[in-house]
């Protein structure tokens, strides 16, 4: 800028000399002229010829003027070289995580992913589930994720990585927060756990992966992964379960996570195979002297049926020592899954059964109930079983509007799994819309009813703070949900 100016100055000085020596030069001239007695007079009509000729030149040395300002000024920036409104600044950083992402999968095929879900839920039967003054006093009773009643909550906040590779290593990580890890965090034997305040981070999923060029490959995972049993599964951000809540056998069933060494070969498009060897349910790190056995068969019909149908059936199974401390005891779960994509088009049926026994002796801490009048004390249980089943009808109605209802039994006999020797039943219905005008969006609605044979439901009637034993408890649990998704 200082330079600029500076020859603007010149310029104008430059210009101020040069009319002074036209006007003087031609004084001169008129000066000589007049001394000279052979020279005549100038005429009027000369004397305006001569100012005519000074006001051209004038224009031409404004001209020549114009000519170094523009040749001395910088050139102006590209239109694209900068964002000048707030909507170019947000499209340009949008644009730059673009070109990072695509830079990550395309030279190093790492993918990034991630999901929220927010959700509130309502509890008819209101319970105070907590002793008077206490600031968390209603929880929906023997549920998983969906903890909090009468109230708004995170469920789940997701951050997705992996990384696939030809022929070589790769990766696969899941962090979780909200309700999701606060869960998986208290149910597992963590040797690292890591938590910022009272909020838990739940490295749910971290393993690597290779794939041995053997047939058609085998493909090894190294680290901890989700469990392979059970239909309902921990949600990532490209697969939801088709209720919004998790059922019994989610819960109470089966592990939630294994960590161990697993293989996984598919024969051929109908057949396939996966076989683990880990720490046991919910460990990362191993609590005892053995290690726990896991597998699972896959078959499917492939185009073996007609256009809009097909059937399959997954067989899995876990067996290990899951008692601290010792190995000589052992726990083992058989979980058969049949799908069937009906001759309906957008129409399954879905049916889960599972039974699961330990041969050793498991310390029962009971839920409280109310019948019995005193603080309940924890109880031996030797060689408990259980059993579920759960059955799926789901309709698509549309590509953005789907319909799923679930009904569900599950015996505890023992109470080694639920706190309390019951028989446990519910039924579910879900709506879930994907909102068309959002890529990722999913809004879904849901009823559930819950009844159990143990009355183990709170009601609003409140807890006795002498001796922590509520008021009432009865036998059903009714609530309605409304949650939110949005992936990426």
């Amino acid at each position: 800028m200082r330079r600029t100016g500076g020859n603007r100055i010149a310029l104008g000085r430059a210009t101020a000399a040069a009319l002074a020596i036209l006007i003087a030069g031609r004084n001169a001239a008129a000066w000589a002229g007049a001394g000279t007695s052979a020279a005549p007079a100038p005429s009027v009509s000369d004397l305006q010829s001569e100012v005519q000729q000074l006001q051209q030149e004038v224009q031409e040395l404004k001209s020549q003027m114009g000519a170094v300002k523009t040749a001395q000024t910088v050139a102006a920036p590209a239109a694209n070289a900068k964002a000048t409104t707030i909507g170019q600044q947000v499209g340009s950083i949008q644009s730059d995580l673009n070109d990072i992402k695509t830079n990550l999968s395309t030279n190093l095929g790492v993918h990034i992913h991630g999901l929220v879900d927010a959700s509130y839920e309502y509890n008819f039967n209101q319970p105070k589930t907590a002793p008077p003054g206490s600031p968390t006093g209603r929880v929906n009773q023997l549920r998983v994720f969906d903890l909090d009643a009468n109230s708004f909550d995170l469920q789940q906040a997701n951050i997705h990585l992996d990384k696939t590779a030809d022929g070589g290593v790769g990766f696969v990580t899941d962090l979780n927060f909200g309700q999701v890890a606060n869960v998986l965090s208290a149910a597992t034997h963590y040797s690292n756990a890591f938590s910022i305040g009272n909020q838990n981070m739940d490295l749910t999923q971290a393993y690597l992966t290779y794939t041995l060029p053997v047939g058609s490959g085998v493909n090894f995972s190294l680290g901890r992964f989700v469990t392979l049993l059970g239909e309902e599964i921990i949600p990532t951000w490209n697969s939801q379960d088709f209720n919004i809540s998790r059922d019994f056998i989610f819960g109470y069933a089966i592990p939630f996570t294994n960590t161990g060494l697993m293989a996984q070969y598919s024969f051929n498009n109908y057949v396939g195979a996966s076989l683990s060897v880990n720490n046991g349910w919910d460990d990362v790190s191993d609590n005892n002297d053995g290690k726990t056995v896991m597998g699972q068969i896959s078959l499917n019909s492939g185009s073996l049926m007609s256009e809009n149908q097909s059937l399959a059936f997954v067989l899995n199974g876990i067996w290990g020592n899951e008692n601290a401390g010792h190995g000589n005891t052992h726990r083992w779960v058989i979980d058969p899954i049949l799908t069937y994509h009906t001759f309906i088009p957008g129409l399954q049926l879905i049916d889960e059964f599972v039974y699961g026994e330990d041969d050793g002796t498991d310390v029962v801490t009971p839920l409280p109930v109310s019948q019995k009048g005193a603080p309940s004390t924890p109880f031996l249980v030797t060689n408990p079983t259980w059993t579920g089943n759960a059955g799926y009808i789901v309709y698509d109605y549309t590509n953005n509007l789907e319909f799923a209802l679930r009904g569900e039994y599950f015996r505890d006999a023992n109470g080694a799994r639920t706190g309390l020797r019951q028989t446990l039943g519910e039924i579910t219905g879900t709506i879930n819309y994907k909102v068309p005008a959002v890529t990722g969006l999913l809004a879904r609605l849901e009823y559930r009813h819950d009844e159990s044979s143990a009355k183990p439901f709170f009601t609003n009637a409140g807890i006795n703070p002498l001796t922590g034993v509520p008021y009432q408890t009865i036998a059903g649990q009714n609530t309605v949900m409304g949650d939110v998704v949005y992936s990426f």
